[in-house]
């Protein structure tokens, strides 16, 4: 997984996936295979210096801007549609709305395996249980008649 948007404008940003192909030890870059807009895109990824404070002190470290992605947080699928999911729906889940991003980023439920299934991992905002209410109560209202 890509873990900056330093090439967006190549449609490449933060959480895109992608397959290393090839290392290049004479120039210290990786291959990696992108599909980007229903096509693959190979790009050479070279390591990147961040620069920081910590305590005060001027730090830095250089690393690929790349992580192996064998499983991904639900944050990080939001946006993308993925041919195949594994889930588990516990209480891991923290935030409202979240089961539902899981749920919905394959587009097939055939595709789709669920490991764990509990009632903890579907949470709902409350102001969204209120605003269903509130609708509710306008659709019952009979409308006047003139």
């Amino acid at each position: 997984m890509f873990l900056n948007n330093s090439m967006i404008n190549e449609g490449i940003c933060n959480g895109t996936i992608g397959i290393v192909t090839d290392i290049d030890k004479l120039t210290l870059s990786v291959q990696v295979a992108f599909c980007v807009h229903n096509s693959i895109v190979h790009k050479s990824i070279v390591k990147q210096t961040s620069y920081f404070y910590v305590s005060g002190n001027r730090a830095s470290r250089t690393q690929f801007p790349l992580q192996n992605a064998f499983a991904l947080t639900v944050h990080k699928t939001q946006s993308l549609t993925l041919p195949n999911i594994s889930l588990a729906l516990d209480s891991q889940l923290f935030s409202p709305g979240q089961a539902y991003v899981a749920l919905s980023r394959c587009p097939s439920w055939d595709h789709v395996y669920i490991s764990s299934l509990h009632r903890d991992a579907f949470i709902v905002d409350p102001e969204v249980i209120q605003e269903y209410d509130r609708l509710q109560q306008i659709a019952m209202t009979p409308l006047p008649i003139t």
